[in-house]
């Protein structure tokens, strides 16, 4: 199990993304009708904001991923936070398939955090 690491330029600034996540602690977001994301309470740390992330498939007994995810702010505060995921496949997924289901979680998170969408908790 080899630890997977993404990186994507994110969609604010740091006090968006830091707000977005507060609103969001301990959500849970259906992204297809199998799979969910969960989200759990924020920390905030000089210029960083983490979260822990889990990515649970109900055909799986156990999450898909699991990891944090931080939003790292830009030297400036003005320009867009960096966006990195960070965690590993409890379930021994071939490196390939973890990235790019890493990708996605970014992808989604940045995606919602522009349009302000709010998650539903559905558990």
């Amino acid at each position: 199990m080899s630890t997977i690491r993404i990186e994507a330029e994110g969609p604010g600034g740091m006090l968006q993304v830091y707000e977005w996540f507060t609103r969001h602690r301990g959500s849970i977001v259906e992204l297809d009708r199998s799979r969910r994301l969960g989200f759990g309470i924020p920390i905030v740390g000089a210029r960083a904001v983490i979260v822990a992330v889990t990515l649970q498939d109900e055909r799986q007994p156990r999450p898909q991923l699991g990891g944090v995810v931080r939003a790292i702010s830009n030297s400036t505060d003005l320009g867009p936070v960096r966006l990195v995921f960070e965690g590993r496949s409890p379930i021994g997924m071939p490196p390939d398939e973890a990235e790019a289901l890493a990708t996605e979680i970014l992808d989604i998170v940045s995606k919602r955090m522009i349009a302000g969408e709010l998650v539903e908790r559905v558990a």
